[in-house]
């Protein structure tokens, strides 16, 4: 078998998408590198790609393998602005012609030449004066770097600039800018990911309109350029490209690359790569120094010293080390093309002994080669001595790799280098750059902004020339003695603005709602991208450290308030318990129980099956002696099964779950199943497979987007499940119903059925004693009432073996106040720690972390924030059970929450499993009685260790994947203590 790079599970369809940071997509592909190594797969939604990362992979492809890694991959959005002509996204013949006619034409107008230097300092005599207008004043960097840079590319292509006030040339710089900018947001790599899908997107069609009308201004000036054409004379590329397709036309060349098509793609792929990059970096520069002032003035000081204060020349760059090393680290740190353009296999190619097939797209991870840590002494941050040896001479660094490598090198380089020389050194020579007054070199940001290059974020300088430093004390001065305003007018005006402003404040804020506050989300995805969708509970739990206990979060375009920590979901549940007490029933849930039952449904249908059930479980013994009966019993049975096992390792899962769907069994059906019987161990086997499901990263994608979704395997399984397990019910109620007695009730089952006939011979109209609501009922309450039980008494019986000293204790206790008869419930008053533990158990083992969603039944204002009818809401349990303010470690078992200085059990106000309020668990008493009872059963008859071989610290507290939280897969061995 031939070996792929290796790389991270991907999900069907969406690929590794959740692992993505969309608007920084290079950051993961570099932590990925960490983990998997230089060469390694990812998928982009269904498309497959290989990443390059590090110097000598980078190098050893775009290089030594150029030929493989030759092609380059065109994205949709790539396609639909280019549409395979141009030079920068087409392949084959096309690409090889216009690469090599715009190569040739750039040397023959001066690139890397005196012909190219003179246009770029006639053009640093432009962009000083716009420098100088602002009079030192803060200004925003953006327009006039990039317009001095799209001029030189312009007079290169076109064979003249453009004045910095023409309308065309503002509009052309600003729509190539605002292109490259939505290129790289994550609307457009979703594009990218899925085009049929989603290409309606707001981006897409922004970017198409810009790239129309940029279009129809590039025909604008090449048909005045046609009108005006002298073949004897090239006044650019333009007028080049004119003359060879004439040539060509006259001499009636078939499939000619010189058409229309190929100009005006060509120019501007021209016009656009030679404004962005080079601007982006030239903006860098100029922050980077106003943001470390010592190297500006070692910049200045250099060219003091060597070039005073004439015109610098391209030739001073060999005199100028130090100057030279600082644009050199400012290309390196600013890593202005991250991903560098995708490129694509042209062939099948083993590399680095992984097998990548012809076609493949492969990303060179370009800032993994300007940060490789085995390369740069601190690759991280801003350091020109990268570029210096001991002696202060500059060397050149072999990972220096910003224009890429190889045959996809960019065409540019050389111009670009020498306007980055050039401008920054005039600029440099000029001005002092620094921060805005009442900012600091600190406060300037260094995160780039979010596009497909990485430009700086907005922000502003002010540029200070000695002139500008003279005029300005001037003006001061003169403002002060024309205002004379005494300190108290001044203090008295400052006042009276600010009452005014409150005022103002307080008026609107009484027009607008104040919603809980929350991570900025995106179009269609909402917050998708931020969360761990194997444990939400854990990024929302996050979250709530940064907005508070009351926040936003968006699932899909799902709005969510969530509820963290114990006093604000107490205060909602409790004393807010009707506004927030209507169950939010997500997709999967309205699948799996068409609103009926009790725990996915509202209104009437919840109300009534809520009492009914209620009522029932405690007519049969929740919470007294009768359910006591029925426990004690199945303990008998549980232990024998342990028993069985002779002390050696087994799972506990099926054994504990059989036991406990037993006691609910009972009490529905009115007798217990044997532990061998098929359709019971189906029952079971399914419901517990279906909470898995449920709480998988699909699962939550379909809950999210329904109609997109709904084929996914997880769903299906789901569905499948609920219909085969609400056959098996439909067959256990039909010998019930057969053999019903009015006169005597056997379980829930036959309360209901008595209560439905009833109805029907009253004629009563919309009874909800109907056959779907029984079903789903005996279907939430077998679901309920096996899985968290039996999930938080085998976190009991791990807990023990990971804690042999506690379970000592627990045996201790056990031993000393029951001694060898039968635990009864009566006995819990008397042993105050294995009452502690199960509840500690409990608390720790955090079996339903978001609770189940409840919905808002009106408009609310709740700790000051509006929430709106209709609004789902997560009371986040798992903050409540882990709340810091309310718990002395509340990330370790520690039974001693629940025990006073004296050794006796203590209730804790945020101890919480349950739930609160309307919708609290009804099965609580049931549930605790089983626990007390199971528990102490068991550890009276049993001492739970590891497996051997397997050490305490080897046994692992992670919980499995599910919307309910059960203990990871693990056997423990039940030594007898008899």
């Amino acid at each position: 078998m031939r070996k792929e790079p290796p790389g991270p599970r991907s999900l069907p369809l969406l690929g590794n998408l959740l692992q993505l940071d969309l608007k920084r997509p290079y950051k993961t592909l570099c932590e990925l590198s960490k983990k998997y190594g230089s060469v390694f797969t990812v998928y982009f939604g269904t498309k497959k790609v290989v990443v390059l990362a590090g110097y000598k992979t980078v190098k050893e492809a775009l290089v030594s393998n150029a030929q493989e890694f030759g092609d380059r991959d065109i994205s949709p959005i790539s396609y639909d602005i280019n549409q395979g002509h141009g030079i920068l996204f087409s392949n084959g013949e096309t690409w090889k012609e216009m690469r090599r006619f715009a190569l040739s034409t750039l040397r023959d107008f001066g690139m890397g030449k005196r012909v190219a230097e003179d246009k770029i300092l006639e053009e640093c005599h432009h962009l000083i004066q716009i420098l100088e207008e602002r009079e030192g004043k803060p200004f925003d960097t953006s327009c006039p770097v990039n317009y001095a840079t799209s001029n030189i590319i312009s007079s290169i292509v076109y064979g003249s600039r453009f004045e910095y006030s023409d309308p065309r040339f503002k509009k052309l710089v600003g729509r190539a800018n605002e292109t490259l900018h939505i290129s790289g947001s994550a609307q457009i790599q979703l594009y990218n990911m899925f085009p049929r899908l989603v290409g309606w997107i707001k981006s897409r069609q922004l970017i198409l309109k810009n790239v129309e009308m940029s279009q129809r201004d590039v025909k604008g000036l090449i048909k005045h350029l046609k009108e005006t054409l002298n073949p004897e004379k090239c006044r650019g590329f333009v007028d080049c490209f004119l003359i060879r397709k004439q040539k060509d036309e006259d001499s009636r060349v078939m499939d000619t690359h010189y058409n229309e098509k190929n100009l005006i793609v060509s120019v501007s792929n021209l016009f656009v790569a030679g404004t962005d990059t080079t601007a982006a970096t030239l903006r860098w520069g100029l922050l980077f120094m106003a943001k470390y002032p010592h190297i500006q003035d070692q910049v200045q000081e250099e060219l003091s010293r060597v070039v005073g204060s004439r015109q610098v020349q391209v030739d001073d760059c060999k005199n100028l080390p130090y100057l030279d090393a600082v644009i050199h680290e400012t290309q390196r740190l600013a890593n202005i093309a991250p991903m560098a353009i995708p490129h694509k296999t042209t062939q099948d190619v083993t590399f680095q002994g992984y097998f990548i097939k012809e076609g493949t797209t492969v990303i060179p991870l370009l800032t993994s080669v300007l940060h490789d840590e085995s390369e740069w002494e601190s690759p991280h941050t801003f350091n020109p001595s990268h570029f210096l040896d001991k002696e202060g001479k500059f060397i050149r660094r072999d990972a220096f790799m910003p224009f890429s490598a190889g045959r996809r090198v960019c065409l540019g380089e050389s111009l670009a280098k020498m306007e980055l020389f050039l401008f920054f050194t005039s600029l440099l020579q000029r001005f002092r750059f620094s921060p805005p007054p009442g900012v600091t070199e600190d406060d300037l940001y260094l995160t780039p902004a979010v596009g497909f290059t990485l430009s700086p974020l907005p922000h502003e300088l002010c540029a200070v020339s000695p002139r500008t430093c003279d005029q300005s004390a001037v003006h001061a001065l003169i403002t002060a003695l024309l205002m004379g305003l005494s300190p108290t007018t001044l203090l008295g005006a400052v006042v009276l603005l600010l009452v005014l402003h409150l005022v103002s404040s307080s008026f609107t804020s009484q027009k607008t709602w104040k919603e809980p506050p929350g991570p900025r989300s995106l179009p269609l995805l909402g917050n998708l991208l931020q969360l761990d969708f194997k444990r939400p509970y854990k990024t929302l739990c996050e979250l709530s450290k940064k907005y508070g206990s009351v926040f936003t979060v968006y699932f899909g375009t799902n709005k969510v308030v969530v509820l963290a920590e114990y006093k604000t979901v107490k205060e909602a549940l409790v004393s807010n318990a009707e506004e927030f007490g209507d169950r939010d029933v997500s997709p999967i849930f309205y699948d799996m129980n068409q609103g009926h039952g009790i725990l996915f449904s509202n209104g009437e249908t919840w109300k009534e099956m809520r009492r009914f059930a209620l009522t029932t479980l405690r007519d049969f013994g929740m919470g007294k002696r009768v359910a006591e009966d029925k426990i004690l019993e199945e303990c008998c049975h549980l232990i024998q099964m342990f028993d069985e096992h002779e002390g050696k390792p087994f799972d506990t899962t099926c054994s504990v779950n059989y036991a406990t769907s037993n006691i609910i069994s009972s009490i529905v059906y009115g007798s217990r199943f044997d532990y061998n019987d098929p359709q019971f161990k189906n029952l079971v086997k399914r419901a517990n497979e279906t909470m898995c499901i449920i709480g998988s990263a699909q699962i939550l994608l379909y809950n999210m987007f329904p109609r997109l979704f709904s084929w996914i395997k997880n769903r299906q399984l789901i569905l499948k499940n609920v219909e085969m397990s609400t056959r098996d019910v439909k067959d256990l109620i039909k010998p019930l119903k057969e053999t019903l007695n009015p006169h005597i009730c056997r379980g829930l089952v036959d309360c209901f059925l008595i209560r439905k006939q009833k109805e029907e011979d009253s004629c009563v109209m919309n009874t909800h004693y109907n056959e779907k609501n029984l079903v789903y009922t005996v279907a939430n309450l077998f679901g309920a009432g096996t899985d968290t039980t039996a999930a938080t008494l085998r976190w009991s019986l791990l807990l023990m073996a990971k804690y042999p000293s506690i379970q000592d204790q627990v045996q201790e206790e056990l031993s000393r106040v029951v001694g060898s008869r039968q635990v009864r419930v009566d006995d819990r008053k008397n042993l105050p720690l294995t009452d502690a533990v199960i509840h500690e158990t409990q608390r720790l083992a955090n079996i339903v972390p978001m609770a189940v969603p409840h919905k808002t039944t009106q408009d609310v204002t709740f700790q000051g924030y509006f929430i709106k009818k209709g609004t789902t809401v997560f009371p986040l349990l798992t903050s409540v059970l882990h709340d810091e303010s309310e718990w002395e470690s509340p990330h370790t078992f520690n039974p001693s929450h629940f025990l006073d200085k004296e050794g006796k059990f203590i209730r804790r106000d945020a101890f919480m499993p349950f739930s609160a309020g309307t919708r609290q668990c009804l099965g609580e008493s049931l549930a605790r009685m089983e626990l007390f009872l199971f528990f102490t059963s068991l550890l009276q008859r049993f001492r739970f260790t590891p497996p051997p071989g397997v050490t305490e610290d080897e046994l692992d507290l992670t919980p499995a994947v599910g919307f309910t939280l059960t203990p990871s897969p693990h056997e423990l061995c039940a030594v007898s203590r008899q």
